[in-house]
Order: structure tokens, then C-alpha cells, then sequence
């Protein structure tokens, strides 16, 4: 191989390495948010679950002072019964037992309900209790993890940077600058192989005889379509044992 095509594309290796540090910087305010959203929500739906279950003692509360009103009632209208005179009087006070009772009876329904509930509630709040904790800890877990990645990428970015400068340092000039030139204008990568006789980056269709010159990898040659320097990459064919090897792209005729 070509020493500086060798000494480039272990370059934009390092180069690629650098960029992942450097997003892992850039991008952990975003992740921190996203874990802070997070638990957030499970906190959100544990106060919610709280909330249902303190109406439901609430409204319990307020039902059974009403039904604590009623059974009063009753029990006055029970005792007013034994003193009526007349018999106007009696069917009077009849009528009025009957309707405490009536409100007795719904009273006693709506408390049923309301206990049922509160038993419902009541493991949703347990349930989220238990969902907001493990949220908890799973974020801990991955802000712990995320501070050990800032850390190593942090020291990777140092690491990178001067095996960047001893690496260009032993690149020819010309091919140096050209490599800096294609970084600066394509912001990512400045170098990338050749795969199924295409540039992998932009996919331009190369010449069957560009794809045998570039094979040798003996040759400092650019994608004639986005100007990355090309080089040679051998992909192991995965075919089953004694089928025929695919035929390559560079020895298929033009049409």
C-alpha cells in the first residue's frame, strides 16, 4: 500500500475517533435533559396517582359526614314517630323515615364505591411508588455512566489530538493538505474505501478500470463526484462452502 494513503486513512480513523468524543460532549446537556424529563415523568404520574387517592379520602370523608346526617335524621324521625297524635301526622313522619332511608342506602353505596376505589388507588400508588424508584435508580445509573464517558472522552480528545500531530507529521506535504482540504470542505470524512465498485460515501458508480487502479491501493486517487481520497477495502465474501466466489464489479464488461 501506498505509504501516505496507509498514513490517511489511519489519519481520518483518528479523525473519526475524535469526532465521537467530541459528540459525546457536545450532546450530554441534551442527554441530561432527556433523563431529566424522565424522571420528571415518573414523578408526575406517581402525584398523580396521590392526588386520586387523596380525593378518594376526601370524597369518603364527605360521604360519611352526610351519612352520619342521615342516620341523625332517621333516628329523630324514629323517635318523633312514637309521639304523633293524629293520623295525618304518622303518614307525614312515615314519608320522611322512608326518604332518610333512601338517602341512607345511597349514601351507604357511594361509600362502597369509594372504599372499592380507594383499594384500587391505593396499589397504583404502590405500583408507581415502586416505578418512580427503579426510574430513579436507572438514571442515577446512566448519569453516573454518563460522567465516566465525559471523562474518557474528554481524555481521548488529548490522546487523539497528538496522535493526530506524530501521524501528519510523517505525511508528505501535498498529500496532507489535500487530506486537511477535503476535511475542511466535507466536515466528516476525508477518506473512504471503495465497496460493490462505488465511493461508499457518496455512491457514485466508479469505472471498472478506476476500481482496478484503485485496488492496488497503490495510488493517491479522489472520488471524481465529492473528492474524498478512495482506497480499497477487502469485504469477506460470506458464501456457502464450495459455491463460486461473486464476480467482482471491475471485471464486469460496460455496457
Amino acid at each position: 500500500m501506498h505509504p501516505d494513503l496507509e498514513r490517511v486513512i489511519h489519519l481520518q480513523q483518528i479523525e473519526d475517533a475524535a469526532e465521537r468524543a467530541r459528540r459525546a460532549i457536545a450532546d450530554e446537556p441534551a442527554r441530561q435533559q432527556q433523563l431529566a424529563a424522565a424522571l420528571e415523568a415518573a414523578r408526575l404520574a406517581l402525584e398523580h396517582e396521590r392526588a386520586r387517592l387523596a380525593a378518594n379520602q376526601a370524597a369518603r370523608r364527605e360521604i360519611e359526614k352526610e351519612l352520619a346526617m342521615q342516620q341523625a335524621r332517621l333516628s329523630k324521625f324514629r323517635d318523633q314517630l312514637m309521639e304523633v297524635k293524629t293520623n295525618r301526622e304518622y303518614q307525614a313522619m312515615q314519608k320522611e323515615i322512608e326518604t332518610a332511608q333512601h338517602e341512607i342506602r345511597k349514601h351507604e353505596d357511594r361509600l362502597l364505591e369509594q372504599m372499592i376505589e380507594f383499594d384500587e388507588v391505593t396499589q397504583q400508588v404502590k405500583e408507581a411508588e415502586q416505578a418512580f424508584a427503579r426510574e430513579q435508580a436507572a438514571i442515577e445509573t446512566e448519569r453516573a455512566a454518563l460522567a465516566a464517558q465525559l471523562v474518557e472522552a474528554a481524555a481521548a480528545i488529548g490522546t487523539l489530538a497528538a496522535e493526530r500531530a506524530a501521524l501528519a507529521a510523517e505525511i508528505s506535504p501535498p498529500v496532507l493538505a489535500l487530506f486537511e482540504r477535503v476535511l475542511k470542505y466535507r466536515k466528516t470524512a476525508a477518506v473512504t474505501p471503495v465497496r460493490g465498485g462505488r465511493c461508499s460515501t457518496c455512491q457514485i458508480l466508479l469505472r471498472p478500470q478506476t476500481v482496478n487502479e484503485i485496488r492496488r491501493n497503490e495510488i493517491i486517487y479522489q472520488c471524481e463526484s465529492c473528492l474524498r481520497i478512495l482506497y480499497y477495502e477487502d469485504v469477506p465474501q460470506s458464501a456457502a462452502p464450495g459455491a463460486p466466489a461473486p464476480a467482482d464489479p471491475a471485471s464486469r464488461p460496460t455496457e
